[in-house]
């Protein structure tokens, strides 16, 4: 009788330890056989750091998370549009501002006295008594650039006008949310050219008002500073390329 009270004893002081025994690196560990409802065997999920961290970090998509996806990717649409139309008219900005440079090269070789033909009428029909009024009408004298000269105004205008409107295009697209790399980068080469061909778009047309009066000097500096900013367009596209 004592024998058969003492075997139930044992299995039950043995088997919350044989139990215990077990963990979640043996091979031959069955979490279900702890979830059985046991008093005597916890539920070892409840205390599993792993299993925790999972649950939270699984949340089902709201309602709300829908409608931020949607709207981040109707952003990004409208930003790709924008900055296509960046890139386009900034091709054909570069194509125009090409155009300008060349036509003031052209219009720089010609430039002379507008009334240097009245000028010369004038002292070569009495050279010894004409020379003083010969210097004072070239004096009074405004310097044109003709031939070529209009086409380089009208094509300056066109210039300008593509710039801006590139310009307006890049200023007017949505930022991107993206972290991007430090350094040199394409993107960061791009945006430092800017520093670079704007001052010179900007200084352009007043450097071309000076021209008529300054003549030769004024033209020479125009044609630096046109050409150091369409040197630097063009570094700030090719970058995306090479």
């Amino acid at each position: 009788m004592k024998r058969l009270l003492l075997l139930p004893a044992l299995l039950l002081i043995a088997f919350p330890i044989f139990s215990q025994s077990y963990s979640s690196n043996s091979p031959y560990f069955d979490p279900s056989a702890f979830t059985g409802g046991n008093p005597l065997v916890p539920d070892y999920r409840n205390y599993s750091p792993s299993f925790r961290s999972e649950e939270s970090s699984i949340r089902l998509e709201t309602p709300s998370d829908s409608s931020s996806k949607k709207k981040d990717r109707e952003r990004l649409e409208f930003r790709r549009s924008l900055l296509n139309w960046h890139q386009t008219l900034g091709f054909l900005t570069w194509g125009s501002w090409l155009a300008t440079n060349l036509a003031g090269e052209r219009s720089l070789s010609h430039l002379h006295r507008e009334y240097q033909p009245l000028a010369d009428f004038v002292l070569l029909s009495n050279p010894q008594q004409n020379l003083l009024a010969y210097n004072l009408i070239l004096h009074a004298s405004p310097w044109d650039g003709d031939p070529g000269g209009s086409t380089h105004k009208a094509l300056a205008g066109t210039t300008f006008t593509l710039y801006a409107l590139t310009a307006g295009f890049a200023f007017l697209a949505p930022s991107n949310t993206l972290v991007r790399e430090p350094g040199l980068t394409t993107i960061f080469t791009h945006k430092a050219m800017i520093w670079i061909h704007l001052p010179a778009m900007l200084a352009l047309p007043f450097l071309g008002q000076e021209i008529p009066k300054q003549g030769p000097g004024a033209a020479h500096r125009m044609e630096a500073v046109g050409w150091t900013g369409f040197a630097a367009l063009t570094i700030s596209i090719a970058t995306f390329y090479f």
